[in-house]
């Protein structure tokens, strides 16, 4: 808005030095000319209703006067619209309300100076100061009814958070519930039983679930004198009966292959179906057994399944070779200690799951500082994959992120084959395994080739919303494959690392932003000023030479008002890659100020300093600046004071006035030039 206000007072003030208007009327200039500024200055400290309506008040006066010298022209009238909008979007609808106000106010006094009516006859008057009204309470109307919507709908996502909380408390609440619920039914039932007793004792002695498995098989053995005990629990998938442990004649069972599949979504087996299935499995191991000479047809089994509201999770099973193999009282015995078996491994279960949960949490926590515990985003990504590591097991692993259209490796641990093109070979082919959702690749795949020599592949994206950012993918050389749970598991680990990752761009970008001019994108004037100060301590305790040059364009003024503010922006950013180019990247070159730039060189004296500044001017000469068409159009040159400790003077810390002084000799001599500042004390 200041520059459309700048070009309103030019335009007026030509007019008036055209027309020779009275004093008076360079009065009324000069008082819009201040009020102008003034209320530039004012919306840049501030952003106020009362900022914006004295603005409204400088532009609507500044186009009344443009009215007033065009003799109220139909063209002229759309300028009003500028300060209407300026003032919706700096205030809203009050903005809107008073812009309109203020911009009939305009067209009335518009016409009344220029007809001397006191109500407008005109018809394009009228018109306009009915519009103006009305498009100002139509403007403000829309926008306050946009703001109410939005807090409609911010309401309504808070509701729905508040209700997505209470309904997760409400399951955690359930969950440790049921615990508890096991909990104290089988410790009532172990206080009356012996074997339970003795099962939770070897719960209690057990340091993991390996070790507690094969304490209760030892147990079982030794009470029921069987020859071979082995315990079957389903998977994490709830899909298969898989062996846990095996002792004794059973011992080889955990190196076979058969499994009792119990497959979803279909009509599970009865309990019976599965005992008998394990039965004759058990069996054959006995037979095959080497264990004693009694006979292989002695051989008999016992097998109980563990079933928990009507759900099969395992199986227990005992084997003999004792002549007239277990008897109904043994399995009237195992029979009735199923139950307090069955709870047994369930806590251990969900001891196990705490465990876990607990092992993510931690995951998360950790995942999270790492973003105060890293220097870079690509050490980032290093710590989180060794994080990774620690919940899902892998022998090879890569993060990739997206650079533009193409996925770039950000860290990686092992050797695994590049899965850029694999991963785009297979996405290309397989649109249900889009990288968008995530995706498991196991030996059995029709392109397992391509991620040779991985038997099993995880892949989860990173996405921000719904742009996706890269990929993580975990690869194993050996069994066990990956499942969907370990997936599910990665994707939420992938969707913490996002956000971290994100967190980590914009920090880098907030940090950036506070050192680097906005314009050039070379060093800010408060970034120079913390350099140059390490720069003089360095110097004070090391005697290190340091010199300095102060850059200013000649002429700039010029072409700000030849080619117009745009162009001199634009003049502005080739001068900093022409710098850039002509300097080392040791030296820091920062804006100073305007059209001023300054170059501090570290290690360098005054005659290092002398040849740099040189090369600057001549490469500033040699070059013709674009314009923002871009056509060659603009040939500058530059004057440049250098200074340097301990040839200019004996105080680093003045360095910056000696270069200073240095520049306006150079600026008093013609501009054009080099000239350094040499002590003569």
């Amino acid at each position: 808005m200041w520059a459309l206000r700048a070009v309103g007072l030019v335009y007026l003030g030509g007019v008036f030095w055209q027309r020779a208007l009275s004093e008076a009327a360079w009065a009324g200039l000069g008082a819009l000319a201040l009020g102008a500024l003034l209320a530039s200055l004012l919306e840049r400290r501030k952003q106020s209703l009362d900022s914006t309506l004295f603005g409204l008040i400088v532009d609507n006066a500044l186009i009344g006067a443009i009215l007033w010298v065009l003799q109220g022209a139909a063209w002229a009238y759309w300028l009003l619209l500028a300060p209407l909008f300026h003032a919706l979007l700096r205030s809203g609808t009050a903005g809107a309300l008073l812009g309109g106000v203020a911009g009939a106010g305009a067209v009335y006094t518009a016409s009344f100076f220029t007809t001397g009516e006191s109500i407008p006859a005109d018809l394009l008057s009228q018109s306009w100061i009915i519009g103006m009204l009305g498009l100002g309470a139509a403007l403000g109307w829309a926008w306050r009814r946009r703001i109410l919507a939005e807090q409609d709908a911010l309401l309504q996502q808070a509701e729905q958070v508040v209700a997505e909380s209470e309904a997760a408390q409400r399951r955690i609440r359930e969950s440790y519930r049921e615990l508890a619920h096991h909990y104290r039914r089988l410790e009532a039932h172990l206080t009356t039983l012996q074997d339970a007793a003795e099962l939770l004792h070897a719960l209690q002695q057990a340091r993991d679930p390996n070790a507690l498995y094969q304490t209760i098989l030892e147990r079982l053995r030794a009470r029921f004198g069987a020859s071979g005990a082995a315990l079957y629990l389903t998977d994490e998938t709830g899909a298969l009966l898989r062996v846990a442990c095996a002792i004794g004649s059973l011992a080889p069972l955990p190196q076979t292959a058969s499994l009792t599949p119990v497959r979803p979504f279909q009509k599970k087996p009865p309990p019976q179906q599965v005992a008998d299935q394990l039965r004759a499995e058990t069996l054959r191991c006995e037979q095959l057994a080497e264990a004693h000479g009694a006979s292989a047809e002695r051989a008999d089994a016992i097998v109980q399944p563990l079933l928990c509201e009507g759900r099969i999770t395992g199986a227990v099973a005992l084997t003999t070779r004792a002549e007239g193999g277990f008897s109904l009282e043994t399995r009237a015995r195992l029979r009735d200690l199923t139950p307090y078996l069955t709870g047994l491994l369930m806590l251990s279960e969900q001891l196990r799951l705490m465990g876990a949960r607990l092992a993510e949490t931690q995951l998360l926590y950790d995942m999270e500082n790492l973003l105060f515990s890293t220097d870079s985003a690509q050490s980032l990504a290093q710590h989180a994959l060794n994080l990774i590591k620690t919940l899902l097991p892998y022998d090879h692993a890569q993060l990739l992120l997206k650079r533009g259209e193409q996925l770039d490796i950000a860290a990686q641990v092992g050797a695994p084959p590049d899965l850029r093109t694999a991963l785009a070979t297979l996405t290309a082919t397989e649109s249900e395994l889009s990288l968008q959702h995530g995706l498991i690749v196991d030996a059995s795949h029709e392109h397992a080739e391509l991620f040779a020599p991985l038997r099993s592949l995880a892949v989860a994206p990173l996405r921000g919303g719904i742009r996706l950012q890269g990929v993580v993918a975990l690869g194993r050389s050996e069994l066990p494959p990956f499942n969907e749970l370990d997936l599910e598991l990665l994707q939420t680990l992938a969707f913490q690392l996002t956000s971290v990752l994100e967190r980590a761009q914009l920090l880098s970008d907030l940090e950036r932003l506070a050192t680097t001019d906005g314009l050039t994108g070379l060093y800010n004037y408060r970034h120079f000023q913390e350099r140059y100060r390490e720069e003089m301590k360095l110097c004070r305790r090391y005697q290190h030479p340091l010199a300095l040059m102060l850059i200013d364009l000649d002429g700039f003024k010029r072409v700000n008002d030849e080619y117009g503010h745009l162009e001199g922006d634009y003049l502005l950013v080739q001068l900093a890659e022409t710098l850039q180019s002509a300097l080392r990247n040791t030296e820091l070159i920062a804006r100073y100020g305007g059209d001023e730039f300054v170059v501090l060189m570290p290690s360098t004296n005054l005659q290092g300093g002398v040849a740099a500044a040189r090369r600057v001017a001549q490469a500033v000469r040699n070059t013709t600046f674009l314009d923002t068409t871009g056509d060659p159009r603009l040939k500058i040159s530059v004057s440049i004071g250098v200074a340097a400790y301990p040839n200019s003077t004996d105080d680093p810390a003045q360095l910056l006035e000696k270069a200073d002084e240095a520049l306006e000799t150079a600026k008093r001599n013609g501009r054009n030039q080099v000239v350094a500042y040499e002590n003569t004390a």
